[in-house]
């Protein structure tokens, strides 16, 4: 007669309660371990996404259909954003937490996997998982999953995936004891399946791993027949892929599309990269954010490949004398193949490895040393009763190491410069790594090191993209020097790089305005507005670039195109005080004075811009023959802004024409003068200063 067993029964009540003890556990690891990570910031494709991408149009993404690429990933950064806009903060809570709701997938499946697939008693089926579990909490290749806010689409889609895989689990097991239940638990595995995939595209491969699982643990008098999985789960996938294929018929062009780029050359490099993946998960040091495996890695390879080779050799021993410890050793490394096959296998990536793509593979061979070491551990227990004690040692001192590492590994998130300083030191050849860091140096404004990477950036074989990124950001540094002559060259090495990056032009531009060669600065701005329309860097065409047409186009005389190119500065940055700044002086200069004096009255705020709003109605009153007005306008904004040098000089002609007072009028012009840095208009205060002295 089959056991039945309740919350009461002595076999179930302590498993329930190590479970609780080891999901608590594992919260206060979790919270410890990425303590350090909480205020790290936005790194390598973070600022894009969110500060370009979900800030200006996030808004989509809470509309659900039709669902769009990695659309529930793209919504939970909308939502960090309505919540937290650009602090980091809340961005890493929700990683860690998905970290978290993901482990504790992993103890639940790592348990009924051993306990019903393989038969393992419940005692070591619990100590087995717990083990998984902490090694998958705690590993520390998993850092740039969780800290790294963009990998986010990996660890949300691994957390759907493991769901709806529990899911596919409980719905198989017979003792459910209401026949509701097996079809609700496949619906919210297709469910989840179907969240995972929104997250990341990878998660197509769960149809693979479950008919793997059903082939290789479900047999027995646990599970249902076969009939039911058949009903309520392959056939939905396969109505469902049907379904997809009608609803969408692009995309069978676009597999058809990407059949073509299968590499077999590129398969073959393959081998020894997951061979390194493998030693990474075990023995996890050296680790980066950017790998360069160079030739050099290829050729001294063989001994890496014996290594792991041999581990795996003696894993399959030992689990041969298992229960269906074939089975496992079998799904664990088809696991760990099949989930990794997206990224290394037949199709070509730029990067061979990422860490964030071992996340959720690494939960089958994570399972699988699991497994060996109980065993073994357990085997000399039972010869040598006298190291019973030393198991405990050695787990309790490989948790800690594993901490440490996790720990030193999160602290290099700690800064954009640490982070890529540490990569181009295990990185030295990979030429993105010297670019990032050298691009957080100009942001930190360290600009004597960034100099001396931007040049070894423009003499190596670098893309022409990175060349001219280089080049751009040298001018940059020029432009800061006081160079102009040797910013302008570096700019236009820059286009000669790479024509189709449209920031040199941008730049270019702002450079010859600010030598007053508008004509030249109309041109480049026209031709940086040109590529950022026809050629897609993951960006909007910034504000700016309308803002700065418009004073070009306002200082040539060209009010129309000034005032549509404001009106589309406006319509990104509706609050700029600056452009309405501007607004009022379009509409003087084109005799609407009543709207430029309604605009600029509107401006209030900042004490600094208001300062200004007042001296340019000033001169608008001036203009309107209202002495006494423009007196007033121009004394409000040397109150609110003392060292606004055109208020002190129009204060001081106007009382001296007007009020026939010298001495004040003198008082006003010597600020005037003590505040002007341009030459021209300090040679022009003094001689309005001689002519007041006579």
């Amino acid at each position: 007669m089959k056991k039945n067993t309740t919350m009461t029964d002595p076999e179930t009540y302590p498993t329930k309660k190590r479970f609780s003890l080891t999901v608590l556990l594992l919260f206060l690891l979790i919270l410890f371990t990425y303590a350090n990570t909480f205020f790290a910031p936005f790194n390598f494709d973070d600022e894009v996404v969110i500060l370009h991408e979900i800030a200006a149009t996030g808004d989509r993404f809470y509309q659900l259909y039709p669902p769009v690429y990695r659309h529930f990933f793209y919504l939970s950064l909308a939502a960090n954003y309505t919540w937290g806009e650009a602090n980091p903060l809340g961005y890493h809570l929700f990683n860690i937490t998905l970290h978290f709701g993901t482990t504790v997938l992993v103890l639940f499946t790592a348990f009924l996997t051993l306990n019903r697939g393989m038969a393992v008693g419940r005692k070591d089926a619990v100590s087995i998982s717990c083990f998984t579990v902490f090694l998958f909490a705690l590993m520390p290749v998993h850092s740039e999953a969780v800290t790294y806010i963009s990998a986010r689409a990996t660890s949300m889609s691994a957390f759907f995936y493991l769901l709806s895989l529990l899911f596919f689990i409980l719905g198989s097991l017979k003792e459910n004891r209401f026949r509701w239940r097996p079809p609700v638990y496949y619906l919210f595995s297709l469910f989840a399946f179907f969240a995972a995939v929104l997250s990341k595209e990878t998660a197509l491969t769960l149809p693979a791993i479950v008919l793997l699982y059903d082939l290789i643990f479900m047999k027995g008098s646990q599970w249902s027949p076969l009939k039911n999985r058949v009903y309520y789960y392959y056939l939905p996938i396969l109505a469902g892929v049907v379904f997809v294929f009608i609803l969408s018929p692009t995309l069978l062009s676009v597999i058809l599309e990407w059949l073509p780029r299968l590499d077999l050359k590129y398969a073959a490099s393959q081998p020894l990269v997951i061979f390194y993946a493998i030693k990474l998960l075990f023995i996890p040091i050296n680790l980066t954010f950017d790998y360069d495996f160079n030739l050099r890695f290829f050729s001294q390879g063989m001994t890496l490949v014996l290594g792991v080779t041999l581990f795996l050799a003696l894993g399959l021993a030992f689990l041969q004398k298992m229960t269906k410890g074939t089975g496992l050793y079998i799904f664990s490394l088809l696991w760990f193949l099949i989930l990794l096959s997206p990224t290394n296998s037949f199709l070509p990536r730029t990067d061979l490895l990422s860490e964030r793509n071992l996340y959720l593979p690494s939960f089958g061979l994570l399972l699988l040393g699991a497994t060996i070491a109980t065993g073994v551990f357990k085997s000399i227990r039972d010869r040598f009763p006298v190291w019973r004690s030393y198991g405990m040692v050695f787990l309790t001192t490989l948790f800690i190491l594993y901490s440490a590492l996790l720990i030193q590994r999160n602290s290099t998130y700690r800064s954009n410069i640490l982070l890529w300083e540490d990569t181009v030191k295990k990185s030295p050849g990979k030429l993105r790594a010297l670019h990032n860091l050298s691009h957080f140096y100009l942001t930190e404004e360290n600009y004597q090191k960034a100099f001396v990477i931007l040049k070894k950036l423009v003499a190596s074989r670098a893309s022409p993209f990175y060349r001219s990124i280089a080049h751009n950001n040298l001018g940059n540094i020029y432009t800061q020097q006081e160079n102009p002559a040797q910013a302008e060259k570096e700019f236009l090495e820059a286009i000669r790089a790479d024509p189709t990056i449209p920031t040199s032009y941008f730049n270019l531009a702002s450079l010859h305005a600010a030598q007053g060669h508008f004509h030249q600065a109309k041109r480049g701005y026209e031709q940086a507005e040109e590529r950022y329309a026809q050629y897609r860097w993951g960006y909007l065409t910034p504000a700016e670039l309308a803002f700065n047409k418009a004073k070009v186009h306002f200082i040539l005389g060209l009010f129309k195109e000034a005032e549509q190119d404001l009106y589309r500065y406006l319509q990104q940055v509706p609050g700029s005080v600056e452009g309405q700044l501007l607004l009022g002086k379009i509409y003087a200069a084109t005799e609407r004075r009543n709207q430029a004096i309604d605009t600029l009255k509107s401006i209030q705020g900042n004490p600094v811009d208001e300062a200004q709003a007042h001296n340019d109605l000033g001169v608008l009153y001036i203009e309107g023959k209202k002495p006494d007005e423009a007196i007033l306008e121009f004394k409000k904004a040397v109150s609110l802004n003392p060292n606004l040098p055109d208020a002190h000089y129009n204060l001081a002609l106007l009382l001296a024409e007007t009020q026939n007072d010298p001495t004040q009028a003198r008082q006003y012009l010597q600020t005037a003068m003590h505040l002007n840095q341009d030459p021209a208009r300090r040679e022009a205060i003094q001689k309005r200063l001689m002519v007041l002295e006579k």
